[in-house]
């Protein structure tokens, strides 16, 4: 897809019969290969599934500090040029730091959300930097400043789990509403570890069902 600014962003699309599309974004892991499989899973249910591949877009390695580099505000106009080329709501999708970049592009469209109705967020990360043990989370501006519908699948062994009251006060106190799923006896990135737990094993084939189920939440609580 093509950017007034001229920039091309590659774009997967696997196609639904729904009135809404979600927006996949990468996280610092990039697209992986489990993504583009839940997608399709997704499609199948006759949702449609956009993942964008912003590493690509912008010829960045895919390292942590690469996101940094991608500009909200363009993904806010690619946010808006989906909606308006297919007629249809956009839900974002991200995970880990991902969820930084797609709030922060969903800040900078301000009032006029150009058809966005809300985010999916995968044990979302939107600290400063990673808390010390004992101490308080600091967290990047978008956490109050986000007034989207939210659902939130949080990892129980993720150690983000332990600050998740606090980021839900700072999403509430920004406009946001926050619907929380915690996923039992599994860790961050449950889907795509090289190391996975027996218990994580068993859930990731289940991340197309928990993406369904979260947009079917977001979708119900639309006016």
């Amino acid at each position: 897809m093509t950017l007034a600014n001229g920039t091309q962003i590659p774009v997967t699309v696997f196609s639904g019969r729904s009135n809404a599309i979600l927006l996949w974004l990468p996280s610092e892991n990039g697209l992986v290969p489990a993504e583009f499989n839940a997608a399709g899973e997704i499609s199948k249910a006759g949702i449609e599934v956009w993942l964008a591949d912003l590493h690509t877009a912008y010829f960045l390695p895919v390292v942590p500090s690469s996101l940094q580099q991608i500009p909200a505000d363009d993904v806010a106009q690619l946010i808006a040029a989906i909606a308006r080329s297919s007629g249809k709501k956009i839900y974002l999708v991200s995970e880990g730091n991902g969820a930084a970049l797609a709030l922060t592009a969903a800040a900078a469209l301000h009032d006029d959300r150009h058809g966005l109705r809300g985010a999916i967020l995968l044990s979302p990360n939107l600290y400063v930097a990673t808390p010390e043990p004992g101490e308080d989370a600091q967290y990047l501006p978008v956490a109050t400043a986000t007034h989207l519908p939210l659902a939130i699948l949080q990892p129980e062994l993720s150690p983000w789990r332990w600050h998740l009251d606090q980021l839900q006060v700072l999403l509430n106190r920004g406009g946001a509403s926050v619907a929380i799923k915690l996923l039992p006896k599994v860790r961050d990135r449950f889907y795509f570890r090289d190391d996975a737990l027996p218990a994580e094993q068993a859930l990731a084939p289940s991340l197309p069902q928990l993406i369904i189920n979260a947009y079917k939440q977001l979708e119900g609580n639309q006016p």
